[in-house]
């Protein structure tokens, strides 16, 4: 019977101290956020708000687990870490959960300090920023006047200056980074739209040639040139591939569109590729060139894949074709 009640204990004191971390992981994402806005004081203020944050948590399971988590976190010497579910933190809930001051509560307490001094100590020593800061909120909130305290004062207060530092160099990494991707991105889209801009001005280039012969008619042949309208022939013949690249136009089989990659989707990237696409003789595709795409290497790879199995009707000559794919 004793056994089946320590193993009950144990399953909730485990249960307790994971969803104390759980609880943790979940606000760690806005605690990091209140600190890259706040600097130096932001520092300090986010430190004793998540001590105090994770004692709030703690309050709210029963007392009865409260005392097992503390005893099972003193029996394996956890005295003031992991953060939620240490010995510490569990007496300090307990001490603001009862309404009337415990003893047994107070002499844990006294007991445990100690632990956490010589924790803050090393964390100072191992230049271990956030764990220090940890261990002094916790302190204090056991004991204000703690000597311990007022011998750390500076290095705490250095310690504070190298966190807020340290916030406004990540936040100035961030932004640089930010501001580089914006960049890269731009200067894509201004890429495609020169592309566009050519495809629309090599189109009426293409066509000139075709009204080329109607003056090469007109013009009267005086008997002392008669080789001038045969010398002007070649010159209406090699203009004549453009047209020809026309009438070149290919007719589509099979097209599939490239299917959307899981991961793109599932973050809800969208975004923009321009391939230019080789066809010979037959109608198979025999290259597949990344004109741009944006963002880079995220669409590319399925739109390769899909475009080289296109099929086309074929025409006898090699054409050279280009496509946007859209992904949004």
């Amino acid at each position: 019977m004793k056994t089946n009640r320590n193993n009950r204990i144990s399953r909730r004191i485990g249960a307790l101290g994971l969803c104390a971390a759980l609880s943790l992981a979940l606000t760690a994402c806005s605690e990091k956020s209140g600190e890259q806005t706040g600097g130096a004081a932001g520092v300090v203020k986010t430190q004793k708000q998540k001590a105090q944050t994770s004692i709030d948590r703690l309050v709210q399971f029963p007392e009865k687990d409260l005392r097992d988590g503390a005893r099972q976190a003193v029996m394996e010497q956890r005295w003031y870490k992991p953060s939620g579910n240490n010995a510490l933190e569990y007496y300090l809930a307990l001490r603001q959960k009862l309404k009337a001051p415990d003893d047994s509560v107070e002499t844990a307490l006294v007991d445990i300090l100690p632990y956490a001094v010589i924790g803050m100590d090393q964390a100072i020593a191992n230049f271990d920023d956030r764990e220090a800061l940890r261990l002094e909120s916790l302190i204090r909130m056991a004991d204000p006047n703690a000597p311990a305290l007022s011998r750390v004062k500076d290095d705490l207060e250095k310690m504070k200056a190298r966190q807020a530092q340290a916030v406004a160099e990540a936040s100035a990494a961030e932004e640089a980074k930010t501001a580089q991707e914006a960049k890269a991105l731009a200067d894509a889209k201004a890429r495609e739209e020169a592309a566009r801009r050519a495809r629309e001005t090599a189109a009426p280039v293409a066509a000139a040639p075709v009204s080329a012969p109607a003056p090469v008619a007109q013009t009267p042949a005086p008997s002392v040139q008669p080789p001038a309208p045969q010398t002007q022939a070649p010159a209406t013949a090699a203009s004549a591939p453009p047209p020809a690249a026309t009438r070149a136009a290919v007719t589509p089989i099979s097209t599939p569109q490239p299917p959307y990659p899981r991961e793109a989707l599932a973050s809800g990237v969208t975004g923009e590729v321009v391939a230019e696409i080789s066809i010979n003789g037959a109608g198979d595709v025999t290259g597949v060139r990344i004109i741009s795409a944006s963002p880079r290497n995220v669409f590319d790879k399925t739109v390769t894949s899909t475009v080289r199995r296109w099929k086309y009707r074929g025409n006898g000559e090699n054409t050279t074709i280009r496509r946007t794919f859209a992904f949004n």
